[in-house]
């Protein structure tokens, strides 16, 4: 209730005045008097019709108020919604009358109550149902708030889901790939000691970029690339001349950003999904568009059935990107080849 316009000091100050001279209009309309609503201003009538709306507006306010702070959520039910509309009838009948009563026998020095009943019991009337319309304005106010906030509340814990999926996605790291690069090495060792120690050097950068930038949101997309290239020749070392890579760097913009290990992630996958032979060598060209993509291209040899862990992955790259931008992370086959479009980011998006 703290944030409903109700409650604040300048509606409860500025409304009554306003309030209360349409009381006024409506009690000349009811009478087949407008003709003399040239004359209202600072008469004692419309006087006596604003300082009804002060006294009426905030009892009825404080009465909305005790419901809310006494049933919390349950004013939603309906038995609940009756009872505070009789609440607020009785008291804005209750305080007209007493005010009205009050005015005639001590200001207007009325002896018997038949000789103002009439004009008692249309302004009780009338301040009654003006005391429901304020209600119905409250809960108007009530329900579009209790609506947003259930709004508000569920794209927070959006928020906090998609934020729990990109701190995953940043410090995930692929066990078969630490397995492949294990195997690879036993054999350097036996064959190549300087071949395995400078794989083992690369195997170390490429680990070290995950665990540098897994608190990290968004990173350089320079860093990204130089990332992919020491992890394309970990893969080398295995696959020798079935693979090869290459980047296209005529549209790379240095200030436009990545999701952390997205790239390097991307070719893990892409290399542990197809078919890889020396009569079938897979070749990956990294380029740039003219609408801010970084372009992932390939031939398309995937293996028979994919491995459930790859299309894990996959699904958080479009998880983690669309955390960040509303342009989705594309993926195209045409021709033969396969195509994976990642959005530039910036900053400001």
């Amino acid at each position: 209730m703290t944030k409903n316009l109700l409650n604040q000091p300048l509606f409860r100050i500025a409304v009554p005045p306003l309030y209360g001279f349409m009381m006024y209009f409506l009690i000349l309309l009811l009478n087949n008097s407008l003709g003399m609503i040239a004359n209202t201003v600072l008469t004692q009538e419309l006087f006596i019709c604003i300082i009804l709306a002060f006294l009426i507006s905030e009892p009825v306010r404080l009465v909305i108020v005790l419901f809310e702070m006494t049933l919390g959520n349950e004013l939603r039910r309906s038995k609940n919604l009756i009872l505070l509309f009789v609440a607020v009838f009785i008291a804005s009948a209750g305080i007209t009358f007493g005010a009205i009563y009050f005015y005639f026998k001590e200001v207007e020095n009325y002896e018997f109550l038949a000789s103002f009943q009439p004009q008692l019991e249309k302004l009780v009337m009338i301040y009654s149902i003006s005391g429901l319309l304020y209600t119905l304005f409250y809960l108007s106010i009530y329900f579009l708030s209790v609506k947003n906030e259930t709004e508000l509340k569920k794209e927070d814990l959006k928020r906090q889901n998609l934020e729990h999926q990109l701190e995953i996605f940043n410090n995930e790291i692929n066990p078969d790939l630490l397995f492949q690069s294990l195997e690879t090495l036993i054999s350097l060792v036996h064959h190549n000691v300087d071949a395995a120690e400078d794989f083992v050097d690369r195997l170390s950068l490429v680990y070290r970029y995950i665990l540098d930038n897994r608190k990290k949101e968004l990173v350089p997309v320079q860093d990204e690339l130089v990332a992919t290239k020491n992890l394309f020749l970990l893969f080398k070392e295995k696959f020798g001349e079935q693979i090869s890579f290459q980047i296209d760097e005529k549209r790379l913009k240095k200030e436009k950003l990545l999701v952390p290990n997205a790239l390097p992630m991307l070719l893990d996958c892409i290399i542990n999904s197809s078919i890889i032979s020396k009569y079938q060598a897979l070749n990956v060209r990294i380029s740039f568009d003219e609408d801010d993509y970084l372009v992932i291209q390939y031939r398309e040899n995937d293996k028979l059935s994919l491995d459930r862990l790859i299309k894990k992955r996959q699904s958080k790259l479009h998880e983690a990107f669309a955390y960040f931008s509303d342009r989705p992370v594309i993926q195209i086959k045409a021709y033969g080849d396969a195509f994976v479009k990642l959005p530039l980011l910036q900053l400001n998006e």
